[in-house]
């Protein structure tokens, strides 16, 4: 190859690189997102910024280059709800969509006592096996308890199998006991309660206990402080109403409004003794003043 031939060769190299700088310089860096698809777990927080999903952010003029959506939150959360989303990038008049997927994948965390008592004869379909259990998910859950094996006439100790379910399918499957105990003999002021323990373990426990009925006798002072209030009231009632009395008043002589009696004088009032017994039936003549 001769010298002339070499230099129309690095002459066409040069002009096809400038060219093509000119050209790169002119339309500017390729738009292009890291992910076009992301899963979020639900209960996650997701607000990217531009570094985060743009391929190249560093070649990118900056005033040129925006988010114009976001994914909004849930009501009264701050996490998006379950379901699909896009988040729109846009540098100068090209855009490009990230589609986001908020999904429900974990399992509700559940607490089961590790045994629970019940007296003999408990009707199982009223037990409320739910409450003795803690629940925690972000999503509604629904509790099942396998009682298919209790025999509840029969004391002893039996296993139940329990499931907590979230509305996306989302299980945990826990195992406890049941211990059936014989019915305690108690009195009419006596019930029986379920008491919730701590063992040795760590674990819990619910045992059934006998105690006096706090809500009775809770009632009955009521009502005994009520009736004393009533008592009060009566007694107040009758002590201005009737009987005989003794006391002092004070009062402003105005002879404009004078009144004399054949037992009596008074001021300010247009009714005598007399009139005033028949009207409460006690006695104006016990009042000192």
């Amino acid at each position: 190859m001769n010298k002339k031939k070499m230099m129309m060769i690095a002459a066409g190299a040069v002009i096809v690189i400038g060219v093509g700088g000119i050209t790169y310089a002119l339309s500017g860096p390729t738009l292009e997102l890291k992910k076009n698809k992301v899963n979020v777990e639900y209960g996650t927080t997701y607000n990217p910024k531009l570094k985060d999903i743009i391929k190249d952010y560093k070649d990118f003029d900056k005033d040129d280059l925006d988010i114009i959506n976001k994914i909004p939150d849930e009501k009264d959360k701050t996490y998006p709800a379950v379901g699909k989303y896009s988040i729109t990038v846009k540098y100068k008049k090209k855009s490009l969509k990230q589609t986001v997927i908020v999904k429900d994948t974990k399992a509700p965390k559940v607490v089961v006592p590790a045994d629970i008592e019940i007296l003999q004869g408990t009707d199982l379909t009223t037990f409320d096996f739910k409450s003795l259990m803690n629940v925690s998910d972000l999503s509604e859950t629904a509790i099942e308890v396998d009682v298919y094996n209790i025999d509840t006439n029969t004391p002893g100790q039996y296993d139940i199998n329990i499931t907590v379910k979230d509305k996306y399918n989302n299980a945990t499957k826990k195992t406890s006991k049941v211990t059936v105990v014989a019915k305690p003999v108690i009195s009419s002021n006596e019930e029986v309660v379920h008491e919730t323990v701590k063992n040795k373990n760590g674990s819990t426990s619910v045992k059934t206990k006998v105690q006096k009925k706090q809500s009775s006798n809770t009632n009955r002072s009521s009502s005994n402080n009520n009736n004393n209030s009533s008592s009060e009231s009566n007694n107040n009632s009758n002590s201005s109403s009737s009987g005989n009395h003794t006391g002092s008043m004070e009062f402003e002589y105005n002879p404009a409004y004078h009144h004399e009696g054949k037992y009596s004088y008074s001021d300010g009032a247009d009714i005598s003794g007399e009139d005033f017994d028949k009207l409460t039936g006690g006695d104006w003549k016990n009042w000192n003043y």
